[in-house]
């Protein structure tokens, strides 16, 4: 059998660098093209060598201290942001006015279970839900007491001014808890827990009151005479 052997290569060094020229340009030696979160990353490092390092004079201790300072702010606010999403969940914003809204919704439920929601909500650390579930475990009691309108529209301005003069040294308590309700369930405001724990006390309160008559005056007002 005769075999028929190729010539041996034998570039001179001109030729083997423009093959090897050509050999490393092709796409599979070439690094691949940085995102743009790793460009964003260099220039954010740029501008940290820039303007921060240079307050330290280079020195490279003092470099790593404010690096992982930097981290460690960086993480203690997201730590801060999701707790306080846990500990105060917003509640659906509504149409309409904003002003006072209806402040029972939902299934009929009773005083006790609306205030059973509002101690559970508080030992979470919902304040929120809290102030929401104590002010309508109020208008509940006062439903069932005879002491308001079981009506679907009842809102928690009218709990306030039809409760206050059945307990008129409360009246301004009142007020404000449903106040408060309304600028947590339909505005942009957030309760704290001590906030949350004056209507809970307030809703107890209430509870274990005699309510006054109901043409009795109020503190500061002269009867007038029929």
């Amino acid at each position: 059998m005769i075999g028929v052997l190729a010539a041996p290569l034998d570039p001179d060094n001109e030729q083997a660098r423009r093959w090897a020229e050509q050999e490393l340009s092709e796409s599979d030696y070439q690094p691949p093209e940085p995102s743009w979160l790793d460009r964003f990353g260099e220039r954010v490092w740029e501008w940290i060598a820039d303007n921060v390092f240079g307050w330290f004079g280079g020195s490279d201790t003092l470099r790593a201290i404010v690096i992982v300072l930097a981290i460690a702010l960086v993480l203690g606010l997201v730590v801060a942001v999701v707790r306080h999403l846990r500990r105060n969940p917003r509640l659906p914003r509504t149409t309409g006015s904003a002003s006072s809204e209806t402040v029972l919704k939902g299934p009929a439920r009773s005083a006790a279970d609306f205030r059973s929601d509002a101690e559970s909500a508080f030992a979470a650390g919902q304040y929120d839900a809290c102030v929401i579930a104590a002010v309508r475990a109020v208008a509940r009691r006062g439903i069932e007491r005879d002491l308001l309108a079981d009506t679907p529209s009842l809102t928690a301005h009218e709990v306030a001014v039809d409760l206050g003069p059945r307990f008129p040294a409360q009246d301004a308590r009142l007020r404000g808890a449903t106040d408060l309700f309304d600028a947590i369930a339909y505005g942009d405001r957030h309760a704290d827990s001590e906030s949350a724990r004056e209507i809970l006390d307030l809703e107890r309160t209430l509870s274990s009151t005699r309510p006054a008559e109901a043409d009795a005056p109020r503190p500061g007002r002269l009867a007038v005479p029929r």
